[in-house]
C-alpha cells in the first residue's frame, strides 16, 4: 500500500511539473502534492526501517550490509530534500517563471536521486534472493 501511494503521488506530480507554465497553472495543487509526498516518503522511509527490509535482504546475503547501510543512509538526505523542497514550494512566486522553472528543476534532480535510490533498493533484494535461492543451479 505505501509503495502504491507514493507511486501514486509522484505520477500526480509529473504532469504537473513537466512544464513550468503547467505548473504555474497548478501551482496550489503542486503545493499540496509536494506535502503530500513529504508525509508519505516519511511513511515510506519508516516502514523500510522499522520493518526491516534491509535485514531481511542482509541476513540472507551478509555481504550486502554495506550496501545496504549506504542505502538506508540515503534515507536522511531524500527526506531533508522533499521537506525542503515541500517548505519552498509555498514560497514560489507564480508570477515569476525563473522561480518556477528553478524549483522544478530541483525537484526534478530529487526525483532522478529518489527513482535510482529505489532501483539501487530493488537490485540489492533481489541479489539477496538469487544469493539465498542460489542462481544458475
Amino acid at each position: 500500500d505505501d509503495n502504491r501511494d507514493l507511486k501514486n503521488f509522484l505520477d500526480r506530480i509529473v504532469p504537473l511539473a513537466e512544464y513550468p507554465q503547467t505548473a504555474s497553472n497548478h501551482w496550489s495543487e503542486l503545493v499540496e502534492l509536494f506535502a503530500n509526498l513529504r508525509d508519505q516518503l516519511a511513511l515510506h522511509f519508516s516502514l523500510e526501517e522499522a520493518y526491516g527490509y534491509f535485514e531481511d535482504a542482509v541476513g540472507s546475503a551478509p555481504q550486502l550490509s554495506t550496501i545496504a547501510e549506504g542505502l538506508r543512509g540515503q534515507h536522511p538526505k531524500l527526506f531533508e530534500t522533499i521537506r525542503d523542497l515541500a517548505d519552498r514550494s509555498s514560497e514560489v512566486r507564480i508570477d515569476s517563471s525563473e522561480q518556477i522553472a528553478k524549483f522544478l528543476g530541483a525537484y526534478q534532480r530529487f526525483r532522478l536521486d529518489f527513482e535510482k535510490h529505489e532501483e539501487d533498493e530493488l537490485k540489492l533484494i533481489l541479489d539477496a534472493m538469487d544469493d539465498d535461492l542460489g542462481v544458475g543451479d
